[in-house]
C-alpha cells in the first residue's frame, strides 16, 4: 500500500478526512451546494430589487429590514463559505463545494435577472468572480479549522479575530461603536462563525476569546490599510 507523504500524514492529526461518503452522496451533496448557492444568490439579488422598487406591503417590510445591506456586506458571505467548507467530508471537496457554491451564487445573483429580467451584469461581478477564485484556498484551511487539536484553535481565533478587526472599530484600549445595528448584525455573524468552527462550548468561549483579543490588536492596523 502506498504511503501518504508526511504533510498529509500531520494534516490528517489536525483533523481526519472522512473517506467514508460514497461516489453518489458525494455528487449529491455538491449539486445541493449549487442549488443553494442559486438561491442565496437569487435571494440577495431580490432583496436588492424590492429596496429600489417596493409597490406592495410585504416589500415595504423588506425594504424596512435592510435585507439589502444584509447581502451587501461581506461578513455574511464568509459566513456561508464557512459553513460550506467546514461541512464538507474532506479538504479537497471543501475546495470543490467552495467553489461551486460561490460560482452558483453569481449565477443566481447576476447572471440569471440578466437573463430573465433583461437586468444589466452589475459592476460587482469581477468583484464576485475574484471572491470565487480566493475562496478555493480558504476552504481548505476553514476545513481544518474544525476539530478539537489546538492547530484548529488556533485558526479559529485567527479566522474570528481578522474578522472581528474588519468588522469593528476596535483596539487595545477602544471600540467605537459605529453603526448599532450593523454592529449588532456583526457580532451575531461572528458568534455564529465560532458555533459553526468549533466542536464544543468550551472550544466556542477560548476561540471567541482569543478572537476578541487578536481583534483588537489587530484593528488599528486593518484600519489604516
Amino acid at each position: 500500500m502506498r504511503q501518504k507523504p508526511a504533510l498529509f500524514k500531520t494534516l490528517d492529526k489536525v483533523r481526519e478526512p472522512d473517506l467514508t461518503a460514497s461516489v453518489p452522496a458525494s455528487v449529491l451533496s455538491t449539486i445541493l451546494v449549487g442549488v443553494f448557492g442559486v438561491a442565496v444568490g437569487l435571494l440577495a439579488q431580490a432583496a436588492e430589487f424590492f429596496a429600489e422598487n417596493s409597490t406592495v406591503w410585504w416589500q415595504d417590510i423588506v425594504k424596512d429590514l435592510q435585507f439589502d445591506v444584509v447581502f451587501s456586506r461581506f461578513p455574511i458571505w464568509f459566513l456561508l463559505g464557512l459553513t460550506v467548507a467546514v461541512c464538507s467530508t474532506r479538504p479537497l471537496k471543501a475546495a470543490i463545494n467552495e467553489l461551486v457554491f460561490f460560482a452558483c451564487t453569481i449565477v443566481g445573483r447576476t447572471l440569471l435577472p440578466k437573463v430573465f429580467a433583461e437586468a444589466t451584469v452589475p459592476e460587482s461581478f469581477s468583484t464576485w468572480i475574484m471572491i470565487t477564485a480566493i475562496s478555493i484556498p480558504l476552504a481548505v484551511i476553514f476545513w481544518y479549522a474544525k476539530s478539537r487539536s489546538w492547530p484548529s484553535i488556533a485558526f479559529d481565533a485567527i479566522i474570528l479575530g481578522v474578522m472581528g478587526a474588519y468588522c469593528f472599530d476596535c483596539g487595545m484600549i477602544y471600540f467605537h461603536f459605529t453603526d448599532m445595528v450593523m454592529d449588532l448584525f456583526n457580532a451575531i455573524i461572528i458568534a455564529l462563525m465560532a458555533i459553526v468552527l468549533a466542536t464544543g462550548i468550551i472550544q466556542v468561549c477560548v476561540s471567541l476569546l482569543l478572537g476578541v483579543i487578536l481583534a483588537m490588536a489587530l484593528g488599528p492596523i486593518i484600519q489604516m490599510s
